[in-house]
């Protein structure tokens, strides 16, 4: 575990040939013959004081001897389903068969009085475990029948249901205890107090008894065999002795007795019914049998309550996803869709934030000209745009990432959202494209915990002096651990959930990529027809304005002095009509075309670009009196220079016309990158802001949006030099072509300014 001191080598306790002991525990006797000649070649110690017979007398014979053939073939047919009862040496056993090295290891364990009344009372002590487990309701109460059960069955001081978390960390769950016994419940050991070994050992072997702590281990005779020359192989036997240091380790908590039944669900290890007792104590076969039923009646019932309460929640979700991914469908815009629906994808994984980066399907979003790939859709409590738009490509880079990536602890694996716990703690993302950075991002915050260990879990072990040996730690005192930074896990229904959606939103995506394609060809079409028409009305309506503009100047200058002054004056006015209608025709055909361009990106010196606008203006600026001030130069940046002068040189035009006291003065400037901005130019996020700004007339708050639509004028046609009013318009256009934005601070005499920005360059 990341929580050990780096000093101490703690594989040493996963390396530890636990299973090559060479000894068995003194309360039984082991012997192993080879079939089929039934002959004995290993045995252990003691095996005089149960079969009268010394390890030397027994080698080489059958082990007939020993058992009777029927014995045998009971034991044979038996072990399966438990110990089996024999007579051997004259004393009643109980007998297990396992076979290890290409040998058959036979054990045999006498059976006391005691011992045999509870094999009679096996039945009922099933009856008396089974009974609690059958009335408990919820995980909570059926882990702490099943303690209560076995310690009433087996007598031990302290019965603790053991838990293992993902990392293989164990916590006491449940705790059934003797009157002035300590109480380890809820805290939580080490997985090194445990290694990967012996919890192999323990899927193996459900059951293991060390009945006496400080009991001597009994040698094997020979200790290791001819053809390996290693000690016979004790994985598979009950009676296999004890490491040293899980001896110290138990000494270290006061026991002096050790039980455990395994608790395996699905045949995977889930836990343990760890029981201790403060002296030596044997349980009998059968009670240890009733015991191992016991465990798997409970794993069984855990297994069910688990799949009813996965199922309800498997139910929750997919009906979460069909009320999502019907509202998607029925959407007409995919992104507007998710907007609106965000609460729904959120409680799809019980995630605080989501974020979609769905490329070019946002393309329908407010700003249609602006790189859809790099606007993640956001719900929620999530990082940044750009945060987020880096996580992803981070995601991206990950090839052996598969479609589905999650973490509790995403600042471990992700440093540069480490200082952001409180957003993204935890992620689980599941990927939509294998050849781009598009992903659907789901975000949890910490949920800052204390965790109780038993004993400091930074000294799980400590060296003895001069010597590899470890020694385990001797205080199991509670120890507090607040842990920050980590999420709640995600479990498999979030990951299912994640999954299924990425699975329906593809579905969604397609049938939207369909539509918009029928649209777009839709469009190109409509597009082809219009520009067509366009150009024929445009052709058509100016033969005839201009043929009106011709006509009523040759009448005033051939018949003028017949007419009376209203005369004209009226045909005057029909001439200026004229003139307006094709101005009008003229700003109108601009605008349309400005939706075809393609802009000319290059490095322009902006200084030069407005030299060039204000040369193309000096007659009418004279006319007006109007002076230009500029403050400072002004910069390069990149633009369509020519598209950029048009932009000026409307704004500067209308920003001399509306001007009604003296003196009359346009300036022209812009705040840089760092500079303070004054009033509204402070929202804008770019580099650079230019203005246009003079003392004229102002615009009434309400006016600030309405002046850039198309012919919008706030004032008689014949007021201030009169206009078309397109010249904004066409102006918001072309900034909003560059990426840009261009907007007004003003008030009614108290002047104007105009601001704009302009993007990055082409994309």
């Amino acid at each position: 575990m990341s929580l050990h001191a780096p000093e101490l080598d703690l594989t040493q306790c996963d390396r530890e040939p636990i299973h090559l002991l060479g000894g068995v525990q003194p309360h039984g006797v082991l012997l192993a013959f080879r079939e089929p000649g039934l002959s004995v070649e290993v045995v252990s110690a003691n095996a005089e004081s149960l079969l009268g017979l010394p390890p030397e007398a027994l080698r080489g014979q059958p082990i007939t001897r020993v058992l009777d053939a029927d014995s045998l073939q009971r034991v044979r047919t038996g072990t399966a389903a438990g110990p089996v009862r024999v007579t051997a040496g004259g004393r009643a056993c109980s007998a297990l068969l396992h076979l290890s090295d290409g040998l058959t290891v036979l054990e045999l364990e006498p059976l006391t009085e005691d011992d045999a009344k509870a094999e009679e009372d096996a039945l009922a002590a099933m009856h008396r475990l089974v009974s609690p487990l059958a009335l408990a309701r919820g995980t909570s109460s059926l882990l702490q029948s099943a303690a209560d059960a076995v310690r009433a069955l087996i007598g031990f001081d302290r019965i603790m249901v053991y838990r293992f978390h993902a990392d293989w960390h164990g916590e006491v769950v449940a705790e059934s205890r003797a009157d002035g016994v300590d109480s380890f419940m809820g805290l939580h050991f080490p997985a090194s107090d445990i290694p990967v070994q012996a919890r192999a050992l323990y899927t193996r072997n459900p059951l293991r008894l060390i009945a006496d702590v400080d009991a001597r281990p009994v040698p094997m005779v020979p200790p290791t065999l001819p053809d390996t020359r290693r000690p016979l192989d004790l994985s598979g036997a009950a009676l296999r002795s004890v490491s040293e240091v899980h001896l110290e380790y138990l000494r270290n908590m006061h026991v002096r007795a050790s039980f455990s039944v395994s608790l395996l669900k699905d045949g995977a290890l889930w836990g343990l019914i760890a029981c201790h007792h403060h002296s030596p104590r044997h349980v009998p076969a059968a009670r240890r049998q009733a015991c191992e039923v016991l465990a798997r009646l409970l794993t069984l019932q855990l297994g069910a309550e688990e799949r009813g309460a996965e199922a309800a929640e498997r139910a929750r979700r997919a009906d979460l996803q069909s009320r999502l991914v019907t509202r998607l469908g029925e959407c007409p815009s995919l992104p507007v869709a998710l907007e609106e629906h965000g609460a729904l994808l959120l409680e799809l994984t019980g995630a605080t934030g989501a974020a979609l980066l769905l490329g070019d399907l946002l393309e329908a979003r407010a700003n249609p000209d602006e790189e859809a790939d790099e606007v993640p859709l956001l719900f929620g409590r999530t990082p940044g745009e750009a945060e987020v738009r880096a996580l992803a490509a981070w995601l991206a880079k990950d090839s052996g990432m598969g479609t589905v990536f999650h973490t509790e602890h995403l600042g471990a694996r992700y440093a540069p959202l480490a200082a952001s716990p409180d957003v993204a703690a935890g992620l689980l993302a599941v990927r939509l494209d294998s050849e781009a950075p598009r992903f659907v991002l789901w975000f949890r915050p910490e949920v800052a915990r204390t965790v109780t260990w038993a004993g400091n879990p930074r000294k799980p072990a400590e060296p003895e002096p001069g010597h590899a040996r470890l020694h385990p730690r001797a205080s199991f005192d509670a120890w507090r651990e607040e842990v920050r930074g980590t999420s709640a896990p995600w479990t498999r229904e979030d990951m299912d959930a994640a999954e299924s959606f990425r699975g329906a939103l593809t579905g969604v995506v397609l049938r939207h990529a369909a539509e918009l394609s029928r649209l777009s060809r839709a469009l190109a079409r409509s597009n082809a027809e219009l520009e067509s028409f366009s150009g024929t009305v445009g052709h058509d309506l100016k033969e005839p304005l201009r043929g009106i503009q011709q006509y009523t100047a040759f009448f005033l200058e051939d018949h003028g002095d017949s007419l009376d002054a209203e005369g004209r004056e009226h045909l005057q006015a029909v001439g200026w009509l004229a003139r307006r209608a094709q101005a009008m025709l003229d700003d109108l055909f601009e605008l349309s075309r400005l939706g075809r361009i393609e802009l000319a990106w290059g490095e322009a010196d902006m200084q030069e670009v407005v030299d060039e606008a204000l040369r193309t203006l000096s007659v009418r600026l004279e006319e007006r009196h109007v002076e230009v001030r500029l403050p400072r130069r002004l910069p390069r940046v990149a633009c369509d220079a020519v598209r950029i002068r048009q932009v000026w040189a409307n704004l500067v035009s209308n920003a001399a016309k509306y001007q009604a006291g003296e003196p009359h003065w346009v300036e022209l400037g812009y705040f840089g990158p760092g500079e303070p901005r004054p009033g509204a130019a402070d929202r804008a996020g770019a580099s650079y802001v230019f203005y246009v700004r003079d003392p004229g007339i102002g615009i009434a708050a309400q006016f600030h949006e309405a002046i850039f639509e198309m012919f919008r004028r706030l004032h008689p046609a014949h007021a201030f030099g009169g206009g078309s009013g397109a010249g904004l318009a066409i102006a918001l256009r072309l900034v909003r072509l560059h990426g840009g934005e261009l907007w007004v601070d003003s008030a009614p005499g108290q002047g104007s300014t105009f601001y704009f920005t302009l993007g990055r360059g082409p994309r």
